[in-house]
């Protein structure tokens, strides 16, 4: 058995956000309320409104980062899994059926699209990948695959 693990490169961590959050905070809010006290009082509801959107952009990195995917190959079958918190899915498909393609992009500036699939069913892994990595996949998986297994 052959088997992908692909998570994104995410350095992150809820105590690290949580320690970079409270130090903005910190530093955001005094200066917020000492303005609203001499008495440019429309500072403090934009400094509340940088926070919140602070705190949001923060939360939706860290799950991104929890994103993992299994590609795991055996002699009969293709499973690819995808894990992301609470969520998870895997598709299966016949290993003599499955192809690989790196589908390029409508616009050049997107990235492409890694899918595998066989019998009109794919599924997309490495979205979070960049282009060469995503490529060298594809070329990885293209190999692996269709290969007689021994």
């Amino acid at each position: 058995m052959l088997v992908f693990e692909l998570s994104p490169n995410c350095s992150l961590s809820p105590r690290s956000a949580t320690l970079f959050y409270a130090s903005v905070v910190a530093v955001c809010l005094p200066v917020a309320v000492a303005c609203a006290a001499a008495g440019f009082w429309p500072v403090l509801p934009f400094a509340g409104l940088e926070l919140a959107g602070l705190a949001v952009a923060l939360r939706l990195s860290l799950r991104r980062g929890q994103v993992r995917e299994t590609i795991r190959i055996d002699e009969r079958e293709v499973t690819v899994g995808r894990a992301s918190g609470r969520e998870h899915s895997e598709h299966r498909f016949a290993r003599p059926w499955t192809r690989v393609q790196l589908r390029k992009a409508n616009v050049a500036s997107w990235p492409s699209r890694l899918l595998v699939g066989a019998m009109g069913r794919s599924v997309e892994v490495g979205a979070f990948l960049t282009e060469g990595e995503r490529r060298r996949l594809g070329r990885r998986l293209a190999e692996v695959i269709p290969a007689t297994p021994r």
